[in-house]
């Protein structure tokens, strides 16, 4: 009798071990299937992804040489306008220093023009009244 109440304990487990295994095997298989679906799926769409990924590295790579090369000539052009401006300041400084050298000439040659001037009328007034005084005298 022990064994039969054996054989029947061992039964039942057995049943419930069962009972309880059928649900998970169940899912298990249904997570295997999703899994193949999921792995189809992604073998399928990778080199797709890849081939994209490469691309816009691709386009990546090109833009940033395209903004280096457009940051050197914008770099070469603020040079040639700093030129530029250092040209127009010389040219400023040397047109404002002979400007206010051809004055300088300018206001020495009247002087002198002045002074000539002066020294031909101070002669021509003495000779002037030399000629006056020996004409009343004579």
């Amino acid at each position: 009798m022990f064994i039969e109440i054996g054989v029947g304990v061992i039964a039942a487990a057995a049943v419930v071990l069962v009972a309880f295994l059928v649900p998970v095997l169940i899912q298990l298989r249904k997570t295997t299937q999703a899994s193949t679906h999921l792995l189809r799926q992604m073998n399928e769409d990778l080199p797709l992804l890849f081939k994209e990924a490469t691309q816009a590295a691709q386009n990546l790579n090109q833009v940033a040489t395209e903004i280096r090369k457009g940051a050197a000539r914008a770099r070469v052009l603020g040079e040639a306008i700093g030129e530029i401006g250092q040209t127009i300041n010389h040219v400023h400084g040397a047109v404002r220093g002979g400007a206010s050298s051809l004055v300088m000439n300018l206001t020495s040659l009247l002087t002198g023009f002045r002074a000539a001037y002066g020294v031909f009328k101070h002669k021509a007034s003495s000779s002037h009244h030399q000629e006056g005084g020996s004409s009343d005298g004579g």
